[in-house]
């Protein structure tokens, strides 16, 4: 009942504050910009493919009977001709980005951004004391003492104190919160070193055991992902020119 009184240009008014309604009209721009370049390659979507991508937009959206469908785009005010529109264009960006970025594109970007895919493994362990913090950081180096069963017992981060301290795998650019001196330490240690204690704000006193410190694999997963972000790049660059 409450939705009859919403006006449509509340709706819009909500979106441009939020910011959604900018976001869509670059969007919107974007496939303008791929469809003109599609055109230009002589790339086009099939009505096999177009009803593949439809299909399976059904599925993800649990739409698995037509009268579902149907009921859903009368409720949502959308024609099947819009949303075959947003699925052509995902379609043509996909086609366009094997098209202008090949491998060798991507391998030079992988090469000469070794940083952006760099990774580590880390447990750690907070205390607020800094004489705990060195005597746990002895016991763990010179004792042998057992990193995880220490976290449990001693760590004040409830996050991920009960699994040892593991708090999994981090990237350079989200280094799990840690400041930008500490993640150059643990992204220029060895695997199974122990790091600090190092002070962080909050008078917390952190231990760090790095489990691995690698870089990630060019795959096919790899590769998909940076042919999108690289051809995203070049849309920019055009639009902006």
């Amino acid at each position: 009942m409450a939705a009859a009184t919403i006006q449509q240009d509340d709706i819009i008014a909500r979106l441009k504050l939020s910011g959604a309604w900018f976001e869509a009209l670059d969007e919107l721009e974007a496939d303008a910009l791929v469809a003109k370049l599609a055109a230009d390659q002589g790339l086009s979507v099939s009505d096999d493919e177009l009803q593949q991508a439809f299909d399976t937009f059904r599925v993800d959206a649990e739409l698995l009977k037509a009268d579902e469908t149907n009921t859903w785009l009368a409720e949502s005010g959308i024609s099947v001709e819009q949303v075959e529109a947003a699925l052509e264009a995902n379609i043509l960006r996909e086609k366009l980005a094997e098209k202008l970025i090949d491998d060798a594109k991507i391998e030079a970007h992988y090469n000469q951004n070794p940083g952006d895919f760099e990774f580590a493994q880390i447990s750690q362990l907070a205390v607020a004391d800094a004489g705990a913090a060195e005597e746990l950081a002895l016991s763990i180096r010179e004792e042998d003492e057992d990193f995880a069963a220490l976290a449990k017992q001693h760590s004040l981060d409830e996050q991920t104190k009960q699994g040892g301290g593991y708090l999994g795998r981090i990237s350079r650019d989200d280094a799990g919160g840690l400041p930008g001196d500490v993640s150059d330490r643990v992204f220029a240690s060895s695997a199974n070193e122990i790091i600090g204690p190092c002070e962080l704000p909050g008078n917390v006193h952190m231990i760090i055991c790095v489990h691995e410190v690698g870089r990630a694999a060019l795959d096919d997963d790899l590769k998909a992902e940076l042919r999108s972000e690289l051809l995203e790049s070049h849309l920019a660059e055009l639009a902006e020119g």
